[in-house]
């Protein structure tokens, strides 16, 4: 439990101290794109930003279903709430604590239940705050005994992937590094900020998670699902029940139990448009993301799932895209990496953009399955026909639509 309190300051250190509320002054809020900047007031208070942080408006695309992302900003006296805005620029409050509002955006006109199709304030800060982040040697110790888990291959994976020595990063690293990076590193963060990503630290960072998570998948369960979702990182059966979804995250989620059915689920119809943000091909983070979808009915004009099966697999080409990624100016905005960016890419990371785009492939159906997907997999959702609504449900609740993202860096017989 210590290890786990010392390791979540890592996440609240990027937002910690970004905003405070003002009764004469206001900070008015530019979104991500430099588009129409707005301030956030309540009560003939407005939120200031202070210095050393960066404060945007963030695009959430209907059925993003946000979980608690490391760059949402809960109010600064109610850490329950968060800000959001609807596509009139109405404001409101965001629900971010695990209960029935959670991922819900309500504003004075209107209350938006399909998990996006508003805009969230989002922050990062400059530099770490001045906060304390634990005892720098257990952290340390944490640090060196997770990457023993590391053998020699996955050395020569990640230097293959970023033409870097990463033992002397890692040499440097544990030699200059605060109890604040050592946090930072083993957090569940997307994108821990470092000044060695450049040299290969993100790479090694996404290795490791991948590892650890072998590690616990291979404890709790054996057999050929658990082959295939090694694999491919998607499942797709058929759903006449909720005991068929349980069936499979018993498998997928490598932890010593999961929630038991019957199921809470929220419907999405989502509405496909022109230049949908969700059509741009991505992953939710490097480590495991496991997300549940059931279907009903889905064509090719509906705009549906696409995944690129095998994607989630840190091979060279993924690990060179990923290491690319990391150091690219767009992944500080969105650390949920997109496929492709405004900078170009070379070798084997432009072979794994190749790939994805050959390989994507999409999710229709005439019958009722659940798919079960691994997020950090490439996908997105397909063009669809404008004016088309794919249906879909999605578990509600604090789990991003699946199973709650948990701390990767942990041992098999951590809970």
């Amino acid at each position: 439990m210590r290890a786990a309190i010392l390791l979540a300051h890592a996440v609240h250190a990027t937002t910690q101290g970004c905003l405070e509320w003002s009764a004469v002054n206001a900070t008015w809020f530019g979104d991500e794109h430099d588009g129409p900047a707005q301030p956030y007031c309540l009560h003939k208070r407005c939120l200031v930003a202070l210095n050393g942080c960066a404060v945007w408006w963030r695009t959430v695309s209907d059925d993003v279903i946000p979980p608690i992302p490391e760059l949402a900003i809960p109010l600064p006296d109610d850490d329950r709430r968060g800000a959001c805005r609807g596509p009139t620029r109405v404001t409101g409050h965001l629900g971010i604590a695990d209960d029935e509002n959670f991922g819900r955006c309500t504003t004075s006109d209107k209350i938006f239940d399909n998990g996006g199709g508003f805009e969230i304030l989002q922050a990062r800060r400059h530099a770490p705050p001045s906060i304390d982040c634990g005892d720098r040697r257990r952290l340390k110790a944490r640090w060196e005994a997770l990457l023993a888990t590391l053998t020699d291959e996955d050395y020569a994976l990640v230097e293959a992937a970023t033409t870097r020595p990463i033992r002397n990063v890692t040499a440097a690293f544990v030699n200059k590094a605060s109890a604040c990076d050592f946090a930072g590193f083993l957090s569940s963060s997307r994108l821990f900020v470092h000044a060695l990503n450049g040299e290969g630290l993100h790479a090694l960072r996404a290795v490791l998670a991948e590892r650890l998570r072998d590690l616990r998948l291979t404890k709790y369960a054996s057999g050929s699902i658990l082959d295939e979702w090694f694999e491919h990182g998607v499942l797709i059966r058929p759903y006449t029940n909720d005991q068929d979804v349980y069936d499979l995250l018993k498998v997928v989620a490598g932890e010593p139990s999961v929630p038991a059915p019957p199921y809470d689920w929220a419907e999405r119809r989502i509405t496909s448009v022109e230049n949908d943000p969700q059509g741009r091909a991505h992953v939710d983070s490097f480590a495991s993301v496991v997300k549940v979808w059931l279907f009903d009915d889905v064509g090719a004009d509906a705009g549906p799932l696409h995944v690129v099966r095998g994607s989630h697999r840190h091979t060279v080409d993924r690990l060179a895209w990923e290491h690319a990624r990391a150091n690219g100016r767009e992944a500080l905005i969105e650390p949920s990496f997109r496929l492709t960016s405004n900078e170009s890419d070379a070798g084997d990371a432009a072979a794994f953009v190749a790939r994805c785009q050959r390989d994507a492939a999409p999710i229709v159906t005439q019958e009722p399955i659940v798919v079960v997907a691994d997020t950090s997999l490439v996908h997105f959702r397909g063009a669809g026909r404008v004016g088309a609504v794919r249906r879909s449900r999605r578990l509600r609740g604090d789990n991003g639509g699946g199973l709650a993202r948990r701390n990767p860096f942990r041992f098999a017989d951590e809970e």
